[in-house]
C-alpha cells in the first residue's frame, strides 16, 4: 500500500493561492483584486475555517447576586410595599396636625368636597314606598322614621331603621333597599293576629307563632278576632281555636275562652254563663252539651255554670233566682 501524505491539501492550496497571484500580476486585462487570503480561498473551495464564539460568564456579580437575595426577603418586600409608604403617611399626618391652620384648611376641603358629592341629584332620595303593610301600618312606619325628602342616601342608616322598625310588634321582618330613581323601598312581612290575648288590663293581638302583633284599646276593634283570657292563653292557639270551630252553633252567644290554671279551659257565654270543660278531651265534652242543648235547650234555662271536668257526672249549677223559685215551689208543697 502507499503512504498518504497528509501534507499535500496544504501544498496544494498554498500553490494556488501563488498561481492566483501570479496571474494577476502577469495579466494585463484582469482589475486587482488585492491580495487573495486563505480564508477566501478556502470559502471559495467550499470550505470553512473554524469560527470562535465567546460566550459571556452567566455567573451574576457579587452586587447583583446580593440585591437578589435581599430582595427575596419578606422583610425587604413588606418594608417596600408597606412600610416606606406608611412612613410616607404618618410623616404628611404628623404635619398636618402639628398646623393649625394646615389642618383646619384640609378639614374644610374635606368637607366641602363631601358635601358636594352628597349633594349630587343622583344620591337624593325623593320617595319611599312600604310593601307588605296595612295602612295604619305604614302611616306608623313612616312616623317613627321622620324622614324630610328629599334626602341625601349617605344621611341614610339603613340598618337603624331596619331595626327601629323591626322593633314594631306588628312586623315579623323588614327589608329597606335604595332604588334607582330617588326611591327607598321597606318590604315587610306584617304578623298577622289569630287572636286577642287579655293580658291584665291590656289587649294584645297574638299570632300564630305565639308573638304580640299589635296592642288593642277596645274590644270593639276587632270584633273578627276571638278573645282568650288566663295565664299561658296564648301558648294554647290551636287548642282554643278548635274549641271555638266546634262551638259553631253558639257562636253569638261565645263571647271567649279563659284559661284555668294552666290546664283546661272555661268557655265564656253572654248572660254570665259558663261552661267548664274539662283538661282532657275538651272538645268531646263540648260536643256532649252541644247535643244537649239541641234536644233539651239546656243554654236557654236558668244556669250559670255547666260543670263538665267530670265527664260521667255533669253538674249544672242554677242562679240564685232559679234556686229561690226552686225552694219556693218545694216550700208550698
Amino acid at each position: 500500500m502507499q503512504s498518504i501524505d497528509r501534507k499535500e491539501p496544504q501544498l496544494r492550496r498554498m500553490s494556488s493561492i501563488e498561481s492566483i497571484n501570479n496571474r494577476k500580476q502577469h495579466a494585463p486585462n484582469i482589475a486587482p483584486l488585492g491580495e487573495v487570503s486563505a480564508e477566501k480561498i478556502g470559502r471559495l473551495f467550499g470550505q470553512k475555517t473554524p469560527e470562535k464564539n465567546i460566550k459571556s460568564d452567566p455567573a451574576p456579580s457579587k452586587i447583583k447576586y446580593k440585591i437578589n437575595r435581599m430582595w427575596l426577603s419578606p422583610i425587604i418586600k413588606s418594608t417596600l410595599y408597606f412600610g416606606i409608604p406608611l412612613f410616607i403617611l404618618v410623616i404628611f399626618s404628623a404635619y398636618i396636625y402639628s398646623s393649625d391652620g394646615v389642618r383646619i384648611k384640609f378639614t374644610h376641603v374635606f368637607e366641602d368636597a363631601k358635601s358636594n358629592i352628597q349633594a349630587r341629584p343622583e344620591f337624593q332620595i325623593e320617595l319611599m314606598k312600604i310593601d307588605g303593610a296595612s295602612e295604619t301600618l305604614a302611616m306608623s312606619i313612616r312616623k317613627s322614621l321622620e324622614l324630610s325628602f328629599p334626602i341625601s342616601s349617605f344621611e341614610l342608616n339603613l340598618l337603624d331603621m331596619k331595626e327601629k322598625i323591626q322593633e314594631m310588634k306588628e312586623v315579623k321582618s323588614a327589608s329597606l333597599f335604595l332604588r334607582p330613581g330617588g326611591l327607598l323601598e321597606v318590604e315587610l312581612i306584617e304578623r298577622v293576629p289569630l287572636i286577642i290575648w287579655r293580658n291584665g288590663s291590656s289587649l294584645e293581638m297574638i299570632d300564630s307563632e305565639g308573638e304580640i302583633s299589635g296592642i288593642l284599646t277596645s274590644r270593639l276593634d276587632r270584633l273578627d278576632l276571638p278573645l282568650f283570657a288566663g295565664d299561658g292563653a296564648k301558648y294554647f292557639i290551636f287548642e282554643a281555636l278548635d274549641i271555638y270551630k266546634v262551638a259553631d252553633p253558639i257562636s253569638d252567644r261565645l263571647r271567649g275562652l279563659r284559661r284555668m290554671g294552666e290546664r283546661r279551659w272555661d268557655m265564656i257565654l253572654d248572660r254570665n254563663q259558663i261552661i267548664q270543660l274539662p283538661e282532657n278531651e275538651p272538645i268531646n265534652a263540648l260536643k256532649r252539651i252541644l247535643a244537649l242543648n239541641s234536644t233539651q235547650n239546656i243554654l236557654a234555662r236558668d244556669v250559670e255554670t255547666i260543670d263538665m271536668r267530670d265527664t260521667s257526672r255533669p253538674i249544672l249549677r242554677l242562679s240564685d233566682v232559679a234556686t229561690e223559685i226552686i225552694r219556693t215551689s218545694v216550700s208550698k208543697e
